[in-house]
């Protein structure tokens, strides 16, 4: 099998500690990923509605909302790299969940960000030829 094709079938791409007790396993088949980055992975799904839905929403409300959905990620990660407590699988996919939807809004926040832009030089560059 082609080394690029089974990279990508089993996520070897995805920097992840695949740690068999943070992992979902199936039937003895551990999933290539932990909870955490399957959950960041799902929430990346968010972006086509957010395309949609978003639309009308200022870039500053988008890139906030962003940035405080990953909050709760980051503290669970730092908490437990701290030795403060221990997480959980559930709470792992939660937290990681919510960090995935909002890189997406941060993603979905910066493309309209950008299209905006350039509709403003292609306005801009309209008004110098014409």
């Amino acid at each position: 099998m082609n080394e690029y094709v089974h990279a990508l079938i089993t996520l070897r791409f995805f920097p992840c500690h695949r740690k068999k007790e943070r992992s979902l396993v199936i039937g003895g088949k551990q999933f290539p990923m932990c909870f955490r980055c399957m959950s960041i992975l799902l929430g990346y799904f968010a972006v086509g509605p957010l395309f949609w839905l978003a639309a009308d929403v200022s870039f500053l409300k988008m890139l906030v909302i962003g940035i405080l959905l990953n909050i709760p990620m980051v503290m669970d990660g730092y908490t437990q790299l701290r030795g403060w407590r221990v997480s959980n699988n559930f709470l792992r996919s939660f937290t990681g969940l919510t960090s995935g939807i909002g890189m997406s809004c941060i993603i979905v926040a910066g493309s309209f960000q950008f299209h905006r832009g350039i509709q403003g030089l292609a306005k801009l560059l309209d008004s110098i030829i014409s």
